[in-house]
This record gives structure tokens, sequence and C-alpha cells, in this order.
């Protein structure tokens, strides 16, 4: 009996390897040959669909009149088919690529050509104007072999693609691979993967992202749906999966990383799918590796882009501090809403230029490159003149804490009178919307960066009343992930390098938002902000803070390298263990129409009017004289809540950790 099937597993090998000599010989012949031979094959399908038709017409005994009129039909019948074909681009297309685009092309000229068939033997028989003394083919036999050739000429199509795919899928070790996700997005990604051998991936099975698994047992594509999230561990270990993908882009971020930690015990790769937008835009799909930010415990934002579109459209808008992190996204979102002109205005003139390149490439002409200082009046004041901006998005600042403690003249001058400058400009100029970039840092302040945009806050508040015309806001938020200076890259930098990972302190926790996220909500908090008068200051919702020893741990465990210690060292200069978004003694949060985004009210005691642009003045004198314990003195009395934080050391015994459980 074994011997018998192994001699029926290589026969079949052999006739299969024979039909892929023939296959790739077809293939290799001259286009006119292929498509000739295409022709016959569909002639061949035609005639032999009427004969069907006949022979059921008359159960099998057709006699001697109708055979001698039916040839003719038949053949003409063949050739009207294939020249419809031709006309329909038919002969035109890979035949391992058939889809449901080839089914309409070969659906339309098969219907042209039966009806025509239809009406002219109806014409020419004795049911019509009885030209000839023939009997004419039977009508029902023109209907019934129309259907036919219909259905066989989509079949002998499909088949090489069917071949095609399940050839792809017995080649070589392919990895064993688990979709998570039933919905469009993981049926793309499965056609994808079945049409592409490159990618080297044999679909085991579909895994149903809903808890209730109404889908289970279910097939698509042939695929079969074999169980939800929470048996991922099970069918990793029962199928041999190599591999998981992630194609759910609702999933939460508390479900990506409990399928994360299944895969890490269970030995399995895990790969997230890009959205389908995405994916639509450009043109493939790249599978990439799980990130960090993937597992932060945020949900997606929920964007009003259509007041977004009308509060950018049609107005100009100047972006400063362009080639930052957040000026680069800011110019990205904003080129995509219609803006009438675009200025892009920083120091920095690689990033500048590089940034005008991604614009031009995503098909956005309208962007100004304009090199120049916030700190510089006279360029401030042509650019004002010259592009008179509708809107300004003021970016432009130095974040970085411990460096700011070292360079505080420079912070003062940058951010301080950078904010002065710039404001004043787009008061002048009669901008109607002027956005401030701040951050939580500006909340009881503890180190001079703060210190310094918690003044430009309260400058933009001052220069509401002496400009009205002009709507000035501030918007606070947490870090980014993945900007200049952002804890991720360090920690990312440190695992590739060995280790350590350098943590501040074990109790240390940060709210994080992706740069994408805060920037949109900037843009919307600028728009919800259009309708109302004087300042306001806004808050952006971060979601829950995270432990940044957990999210070093974390990271340590994504990128597989968990023989990485972790190093405490201490407080930095002007670092608080926690961050705040409002002052809760001072200041008050309400609710705005858009869920993520608070509007703050406050009762501070910071100084106004003449006294603040009087204490503005002598320190900025201080700064560029480089006096620095006069302006942070001056900076102090500007800012009555800052207060330098105390620096405190980790428990003695947590010098260094290896990896354990969060």
């Amino acid at each position: 009996m074994r011997g018998t099937r192994q001699r029926m597993d290589s026969l079949g090998r052999g006739m299969a390897g024979g039909l892929r000599k023939v296959q790739r010989a077809f293939y290799r012949s001259p286009p006119t040959f292929r498509r000739a031979a295409a022709m016959l094959v569909d002639a061949a399908i035609v005639i032999e669909s009427f004969v069907v038709a006949l022979l059921f017409r008359f159960d099998g005994a057709i006699s001697e009149p109708f055979w001698t009129s039916f040839w003719p039909f038949a053949l003409l019948s063949a050739v009207l088919f294939v020249l419809l074909l031709n006309a329909n681009g038919v002969y035109r297309s890979i035949l391992r690529y058939t889809g449901i685009y080839q089914g309409l092309r070969i659906a339309s000229a098969t219907s042209i050509a039966t009806g025509t068939i239809f009406l002219f033997v109806f014409a020419v028989g004795p049911e019509g104007l009885d030209l000839t003394s023939l009997n004419a083919t039977p009508l029902s036999v023109v209907l019934v072999g129309g259907v036919l050739a219909y259905l066989q000429l989509v079949a002998v199509r499909l088949y090489p693609r069917v071949f095609y795919e399940l050839s792809l899928r017995e080649i070589g070790r392919r990895k064993r691979t688990l979709i998570v996700g039933t919905g469009e997005q993981g049926v793309a990604l499965a056609g994808h993967i079945w049409r592409t051998a490159a990618m080297e991936t044999q679909i085991v099975g579909f895994v149903a992202d809903s808890e209730a698994g109404e889908d289970v047992g279910k097939h698509i594509e042939g695929v079969p749906v074999i169980g939800t999230v929470d048996e991922i561990e099970r069918l990793i270990a029962e199928h041999g999966v190599d591999g998981v993908i992630i194609a759910t882009p609702k999933a939460s971020r508390e479900q990506v990383d409990r399928i994360w930690r299944t895969c890490v015990r269970a030995r399995a790769e895990v790969k997230v799918m890009p959205d389908l937008g995405q994916m639509l835009s450009e043109g493939t799909i790249r599978l990439r590796e799980l990130q960090i930010e993937d597992l932060l415990g945020r949900e997606p934002i929920d964007i009003d882009l259509e007041s977004l579109s009308g509060y950018i459209r049609g107005r100009s808008v100047l972006v400063t501090g362009a080639g930052g992190s957040i000026g680069r996204e800011l110019s990205r979102q904003i080129s995509r809403l219609d803006p009438s002109s675009l200025v892009l205005f920083d120091r920095d003139e690689s990033g500048l230029y590089y940034l005008g390149e991604e614009l031009r490439r995503e098909g956005f002409d309208a962007a100004t490159l304009l090199v120049g200082d916030v700190t510089a009046t006279e360029r401030l004041s042509f650019i004002f003149e010259r592009y008179r901006p509708e809107l300004v998005f003021h970016a432009a600042a130095y974040k970085h804490v411990p460096m700011m403690e070292l360079q505080a003249t420079e912070a003062i001058v940058n951010n301080v009178f950078g904010t002065l400058n710039v404001a004043r400009s787009a008061g002048a100029y009669g901008a109607k919307g002027f956005v401030n970039v701040s951050t939580d840092k500006a909340v009881n302040p503890a180190n001079v960066m703060g210190a310094t945009k918690r003044l430009a806050e309260t400058i933009c508040r001052e220069l509401s009343r002496e400009f009205p015309q002009t709507v000035f806001s501030s918007v606070r938020f947490g870090n980014v992930l993945g900007s200049r200076g952002s804890v991720i890259p360090t920690f990312r930098q440190q695992i590739e390098a060995g280790g350590p990972v350098t943590v501040t302190h074990p109790e240390m926790i940060r709210y994080f938002m992706t740069i994408p996220e805060a920037v949109s909500l900037i843009l919307q908090a600028g728009a919800l902000s259009k309708d109302s008068s004087g300042y306001a200051t806004y808050m952006l919702e971060m979601g829950r803070p995270v432990r940044i020893l957990d999210l070093a741990r974390n990271m340590i465990e994504v990128m597989g390298a968990t023989d990485v210690q972790v190093k405490f060292t201490g407080l930095r200069p002007g670092e608080k263990l926690s961050e705040e978004l409002f002052e809760s003694t001072s200041e008050s949060q309400h609710a705005t129409e858009h869920p993520m985004v608070y509007r703050l009210t406050s009762e501070t005691d910071s100084p106004t009017g003449e006294d603040l642009m009087s204490l503005v003045g002598a320190m900025i004198v201080e700064s560029r004289e480089q006096e620095a314990e006069s302006a942070i003195k001056t900076l102090k009395s500007a800012v009555p809540t800052y207060s330098e934080v105390v620096l405190t050391d980790p428990s003695p015994g947590a010098r260094a950790d290896r990896l354990g459980p969060s």
C-alpha cells in the first residue's frame, strides 16, 4: 500500500513538473504566438459550448438538417466571440493576474456576441423573416451556449492564476504565518502574499480579532479562520507557526501588547501591517517590525478633518522651526489641507531643503523655504511684509532640558525673545491666528526651558490685548515619540550598541504622544480657537503616563536584547520625576468640541502689561550680555511658579537592573 502511494505521489509530481515545463515554454514563446494560441483555444471553447447546448436541446438525437445549419453558425459565432474579446483587450492581459476586471471584459464581449447572434438567428430563422429554407439553430441553443462559453472562457483564465498561486505556496521553506484580522486589511494582505513569491510566506490561517469569534470556521479566499486572538499561543504551537502579522487597524494598544507578549513566549516573530490608506498611497504593502510606539497604551485619535480643512484651506500659513520634529510634521499635515501658500522658516538650511524635497515628492509645490532666525527682527519684518501669512504656527524653540540648564542665556533669547518677535510681527501685520507650540514642562516649571516656555505663553496672552484682531493661543502637550532628543531614539541606540540603557530614576514617569498625533491636535486646537477672541491655552489629552523604566524594559524585549542591562544615573539638572499638564491650584480645564483637547483658564499672579515687558526686556539684555545669573533671576520674577528642582539620586541598590518582569 505504501509503495503504491509512493508511486502515485511520484506520478503526480512528474505530471506537475511536466505541466510546469509546458507552461514555462508557453510564457517564453513570442507574444504573437501566445495571442494566436489563446484565440484558437477560445474559438474551440465557443464551438464546444454551442455543441453541448445543441446536444442538450435535442437530448443527443440531432437530425441531419440541424447539423448542416449548425456548423456555419458555430464557426461564425467563434469568430465573432474572438473579435469582441480582442477588442475588449482580453488578449493583452497576463493570465496569472486574472481578476475581476478580466471577468468583466469577458462578460462584456460574450454578452454582446450572444445578443448579436440571438438577433441574427431570430431574423433569419422561421420565427423571424424566414430568409432561409434550412432549419435555423434554436434560440435556446444560442442562450445556453453563450452562458457556457462565458463560464469556460473565465475558467480557462483562472487556472493559470490558481496554479501560479498554489505553486508559490509550495516553493521551498516558507514562513508559516498567521494573519490577525479578518477585515479588509487582512484579506488585502493575504492576496498580496499569494501573488508575491519574494515574501516567502505561507498563510496557515486567519485569526479573528473579535472575542466573539463569529468568523471562526469560515474560509477567506480558501484559507480557514482557525481561532481568536485569545487562542494565539495554542494556534502557534498546533500549527508550527513562525510568525504573526497584525492586520487590524483598530486594535487597541492593550490587544497589540497581549499579542506581542504571547508571540514572544511562543518564539514567533511579530510584524505589523500599515493601514490600508498608506498601502494604497504607496502602491505596495511594506510590513514593519513591531515598534515600542505600538505598545504605549494610546488609542487612535479621531481628527475632525472637515474643520481642519476649513481652517487651513485657501489661507497663507507660516511655520517657524519648520526643520524640527514638530515643525516638519506641521508642514506635512498643513500641505495636505490645501493652503494657498506655505512659508517654512528655520535656520537649519539642510532640514528645510530636505523637507521641501519631501513635500514636492508628495505633489505640494506651494512651499516657500526661508532660512533665518526668529530672533532676527529685520528678517521677520521682511517675511511678514512680503508673504502676509494669515496663520502662524510658532514651533521654533530650544527644548532639551539638561542642555538649556547649561545654556540659559540662549534659551531665554531663543524661546522668549523669539516668541515675542514672531508673535508681535503676527499681530502688527494682521495675521488672523497665532498658535504657540508649548510643552507640559511649562507647568510649575523646574528648569530654564520650562520657564521660558511658560513665559512665552504669558507673552502671547499679553499681546492678545495689544492686537485684538489676532487670535493668540498656546498648545501644551508632553513628550513626543521619535523627536530629536527623545528618549526612544536614545534607548534604541544604546540597545543596538549592547547597552547599558541609562535611566535617570526608577520612578520617573512621562506622558507620550506620537508626532503625527500631537500635530493633528495642535491643528485641531488652532481650529477651535478661530471662533474665540483674545487668548486661549489648550492642553492635549496625553493618555496615561508611562514609567520610563517600563519603557526601557519593553524596548529591550521588543528588540530581542534581553541581556542588555538598565543603569540608573540620577536626575539631570532641571529634570522632575513627573510632569503635569496644568497647574491644579491656579488653572482649570474645560472640555471643548474635541474630546482630546481641553481649554485652560488661569488665575495666575504673573506680571502683566508694562511690568511684564520691562522684565522681558531686562532679561533679554542680560542674556545677550551673557549675564546668566541675572537673567535667571529676572526669569524667576517673570514666572512666579518657576522653582528649581532639587536633584535626587536613585536608591543605592538600584544602580543597575537586569531585564525582569515589569
